[in-house]
């Protein structure tokens, strides 16, 4: 499933085929999404009131081939993600693709990102904004079990750069430039549970906890804003399969 660990990218884990390459790329929560037809968000778990809804389309092998980004439920289709593979069934190619009244589509492109890889293991990204007439590129570094480093250049300056830590085999904390913010994470056995958004004060600025379904899938999302002055408000996502 080396495909899917690219299409969810926001939180971080895989272990990776024959090399057993612990991989925080990607969601922790990747195998436990896979086959999510939808993300539906609401603004708080009492709401009926959809704030915006996710829909994922696959082939028949399985591989995610479109995501959809909507306002509100299904109201607007404000852009939407085509993914590429390769014969071997790794992913090579996004296309991000926003609304513009002033396409003859409706749509443009807004970003490619093109995957490098070395053996099995994803090495580089590199994000071309083809508009705006400048690239982003990320690059990983790895130790013999585990992915250790993620380093992101605009162009080809460094902008930042993010270290993992693992304890039993599962990602611990993530740090953002090694002294600046950091995220911690809990688990109950393999599940992940809870990640903590931290400030360089050791001050907690948010926290998203997971709960799951009778068959391990992921079943709820909640996020709680910690932060006052937070231009992100708390929600909760539930998980349509």
């Amino acid at each position: 499933m080396k495909y899917f660990i690219l299409v969810l990218s926001s939180l971080l884990f895989l272990s990776c085929s024959n090399e057993q390459i612990v991989n925080p790329i990607l969601s922790p929560i990747d195998e436990a999404t896979f086959g999510v037809k939808s993300k539906i968000v609401y603004p708080s778990i009492e709401s009926n009131k959809i704030s915006s809804i996710e829909d994922y389309e696959y082939n028949n092998d399985g591989q995610l081939i479109k995501k959809l980004y909507y306002g509100g439920d299904r109201e607007m289709l404000y852009h939407y993600e085509l993914f590429k593979y390769d014969s071997k069934g790794e992913l090579i190619i996004k296309l991000n693709f926003h609304s513009n009244i002033n396409s003859p589509t409706g749509f443009i492109l807004l970003d490619s990102t093109n995957y490098l890889y070395s053996g099995n293991l994803l090495v580089a990204e590199k994000i071309t904004y083809p508009l705006a007439n400048y690239f982003d590129q990320y690059k990983y570094e790895y130790d013999e079990k585990y992915l250790i480093k993620k380093s992101k250049y605009h162009n080809t300056e460094l902008e930042f750069y993010i270290t993992y830590e693992y304890k039993d085999g599962n990602i611990y904390k993530e740090r953002f430039n090694d002294i600046t913010e950091f995220k911690e994470y809990k688990y109950n056995g393999d599940q992940l549970i809870e990640i903590v958004f931290y400030t360089s004060k050791n001050e907690a600025i948010r926290k998203i906890n997971y709960s799951y379904n009778g068959k391990g899938k992921l079943d709820l999302e909640k996020v709680d804003e910690l932060f006052t002055y937070s231009s992100t408000k708390s929600h909760i996502i539930k998980y349509a399969y």
